[in-house]
């Protein structure tokens, strides 16, 4: 073709989608603005260990606190999994959790990583069930987090999808997101 041409490529999914609806979409959240992966989720389940967007609206104690908006943690728990904090170390299934560095960084308290706090739901000798309908999700810097130790877990069907890229603001932090 000819320059300033577009051109279309299909792309087959195997899903079928109505005139109108979007096939991917992108939010941008405030604070550390970053791109979300929204289409993925459709397909495969979500990762321990990966970022993890939901929306806050239906989750009691904490849409009570916040309102209904996108959140981002480290996503912990899937439905069946059970969590515990032994001395600063997250445990999953009765092991040390796996999937993360910052898992094992907070494990060991290095880099910067204060280590996991047992408190809320997950105080010394508790451990929570995630139940078949949601994910547990906990924040890297457990030390000042509120996070699923505090309010419970996330509904599956307030799970928005990934964290992509950071692209604002110019930090450290820039780039692809971890």
């Amino acid at each position: 073709g000819g320059q300033g041409r577009a051109r279309a490529v299909r792309v087959a999914l195997g899903r079928q989608v109505k005139a109108g609806e979007a096939v991917v979409r992108f939010d941008l959240l405030t604070g550390d603005q970053l791109f979300v992966d929204r289409f993925s989720y459709n397909f495969v389940r979500p990762t321990v260990g990966q970022g993890f967007v939901f929306r806050t609206g239906n989750i009691v104690g904490l849409a009570d606190q916040v309102g209904d908006q996108y959140y981002i943690k480290r996503l912990a728990g899937v439905p069946g999994d059970e969590l515990a904090i032994k001395g600063y170390a997250l445990y999953r299934n009765g092991a040390p959790i796996t999937g993360a560095a910052a898992f094992d960084k907070n494990a060991r308290q290095s880099d910067g990583y204060p280590g996991y706090r047992a408190q809320g739901s997950l105080a010394d000798g508790q451990s929570m069930k995630v139940p078949a309908d949601g994910f547990l999700a906990l924040g890297d810097n457990s030390a000042n987090s509120l996070d699923g130790r505090f309010w419970g877990f996330v509904p599956a069907k307030d799970a928005v999808g990934r964290p992509l890229f950071i692209y604002y603001p110019f930090t450290r932090r820039w780039g692809p997101a971890k």
